[in-house]
């Protein structure tokens, strides 16, 4: 079987294509606006930290176990939903000044540092370009492990509607 005749919850992850069925990628218009959340949960299961940190009541849940929906007119893209994620399921994404912007958790080491390199990857693992750290936040202070919240930086800004994990280059 390949990939592709796989569910997303035997991948671990929705296709691009999936999303846009789901209709949780935000409009072109929209990311070039502002910074916005983009919530790719892929299973149906209780949690609603997302909706619970939001301040603005952008994120909305019919019920415990519905999918969280984003009102991108709303969102404020402060990234409390985006630490607050125990599926690292939630992103937030711009396009400005013909760059993509992607934020996203990070849990990993080295630690991230503004103007670090790093390698772009898809939401399969797949390396699809090259980017630069420009906002590294602490956010899980006191906890086992580290939570970053990190954006990335891109030159071609179709890329932010891929990119979804990152590896520093040293």
């Amino acid at each position: 079987m390949s990939q592709d005749e796989l569910s997303a919850v035997q991948r671990g992850y929705n296709t691009r294509e999936e999303l846009e069925q789901l209709n949780v990628l935000p409009p072109e218009e929209k990311v070039r606006e502002k910074r916005v959340a983009i919530i790719e949960c892929t299973e149906e299961i209780p949690c609603n930290p997302c909706a619970v940190v939001c301040r603005v009541d952008a994120i909305r849940k019919e019920g415990l176990c519905t999918p969280a929906v984003v009102d991108w007119d709303k969102c404020t893209g402060c990234t409390m939903c985006v630490a607050v994620c125990p599926g690292l399921s939630i992103f937030l994404q711009q396009i400005k000044d013909d760059k993509g912007y992607v934020t996203m958790p990070y849990e990993l080491i080295p630690e991230p540092k503004v103007g670090d390199r790093a390698q772009l990857m898809d939401r399969s693992g797949k390396v699809v370009g090259e980017g630069k750290i420009v906002i590294p936040t602490y956010q899980a202070k006191g906890d086992a492990y580290p939570r970053w919240v990190v954006t990335v930086e891109m030159d071609d800004p179709e890329l932010s509607y891929e990119v979804r994990a990152i590896k520093i280059l040293k």
